[in-house]
């Protein structure tokens, strides 16, 4: 098979960092593909952000959709998330994810299994009674299989959608004040400038005003809008809010947003948002990796940029290690992943988001990737496994 026949995606965002396209080149160099046996089209996932430009040709192509992802730049999380929408259409997809000379194998092996294993959400009316999420502009572009639907979640936890136009959030961030700013400058590397965490902490001063104005009880930010029009990120806000037990997703997604509220509302726990950017199906690890985690899920950090951008203020947290519990609820909330893991070390790779753990899983790790629930996973301190299968699936 020539490599020309591959469909290579890679996001806007991604352009610029001459990097991505040398980490592609690599994998497809060490892949060594000769004489392939398979059916349907090959998308390599190069970035994350790659979502939104898949969902615009993916009719183009007939199934079986054959994905590749490698261990950076995010892109497993956004295979992922193109992986949990063509399932939600009923189409025939497998992904490919490991070592690339695992992956070129693993594309000539035949009859391959996808086997589902999360269980099924019983949750009542009762779970988030009367609770007011606030979303921040809508779901990120690339979160094609996250979006939920407002009278499915009314009916199935009794929460309600609150919207808010990302043109009153802007409004607000150039008018407020950057709060917290002395308690926060001594912990900024040496790329981050002053102005950097005053304007992000604007950010942060203007999403606690939403939070009063619409009575919120967790809120959601299509974040990456920032980037443009603000010339910021909204990680260190969400990261303060979160540690003061305002609950608070990035990129718009209700699902992980939803997963963190469990944690918070029914075992008082602040939850990290992150994503799935390789997993190791031999030895049963991953590297779980975001820009944002709430600050008091920290033993140590520092502030650094944003991954993607380059841009803002983002968190390297240092995480304590051992047990934790991994959640996520699905987009149309009829079923949940839930894994008892524990964290075995801190990273820092250049080519992942800015916090980044290595964890365990106790359970079959496969499942990340036959059967996700999107991009992100949700972690929590603890062993919480038993409790939340009693909450939500009995």
């Amino acid at each position: 098979m020539e490599y020309n026949q591959f469909v290579f995606l890679k996001s806007k965002v991604s352009d610029s960092n001459p990097e991505i396209q040398k980490d592609t080149d690599k994998f497809i160099k060490e892949m060594r593909i000769e004489n392939i046996d398979f059916s349907g089209p090959v998308f390599f996932i190069s970035s994350g952000g790659t979502e939104e430009i898949f969902a615009k040709i993916y009719k183009d192509y007939k199934p079986p959709f054959n994905i590749i992802a490698t261990d950076a730049n995010n892109s497993l999380p956004a295979a992922l998330e193109i992986v949990s929408f063509l399932r939600s259409k009923k189409l025939d997809v497998n992904l490919y994810h490991g070592l690339p000379i695992e992956v070129a194998k693993k594309l000539n092996e035949k009859n391959r299994e996808n086997r589902v294993f999360n269980y099924e959400l019983k949750g009542s009316k009762s779970l988030l009674k009367d609770m007011r999420l606030g979303v921040v502009g809508k779901p990120s572009d690339w979160l094609i299989a996250s979006n939920v639907d407002e009278s499915v979640l009314k009916a199935k936890t009794g929460a309600s959608l609150v919207n808010i136009s990302f043109e009153e959030f802007k409004s607000l961030i150039l008018e407020s004040a950057p709060i917290r700013f002395e308690e926060l400058k001594g912990k900024l590397n040496h790329i981050i400038k002053d102005d950097d965490l005053l304007l992000a902490l604007r950010i942060y001063h203007a999403l606690k005003k939403l939070v009063t104005k619409y009575s919120l009880d967790a809120l959601t930010v299509r974040c990456f809008d920032l980037l443009g029009t603000i010339h910021s990120t909204s990680c260190i806000a969400l990261a303060l809010l979160n540690e003061e037990g305002m609950i608070s997703s990035c990129e718009g997604d209700i699902p992980a947003l939803i997963s963190m509220i469990i944690f918070r509302k029914y075992f008082n726990q602040s939850s990290f948002q992150c994503n799935p950017s390789y997993i190791n199906l031999k030895d049963n690890y991953g590297y779980l990796a975001h820009c944002t985690i709430p600050l008091d899920m920290c033993k140590d950090y520092s502030l650094d940029t944003h991954f993607e951008s380059g841009i803002g203020v983002g968190i390297h947290g240092e995480m304590k290690l051992g047990a934790v519990t991994i959640l996520k609820v699905s987009a149309n909330l009829d079923k949940f992943a839930l894994y008892k893991a524990k964290i075995d070390e801190n990273m820092y790779r250049s080519n992942l988001c800015r916090t980044q753990i290595k964890v365990h899983f106790d359970d079959p790790i496969e499942q990340v990737l036959t059967s996700p629930l999107g991009n992100h996973l949700v972690v929590a301190y603890g062993d919480l496994k038993e409790k939340i299968l009693e909450l939500l699936a009995k």
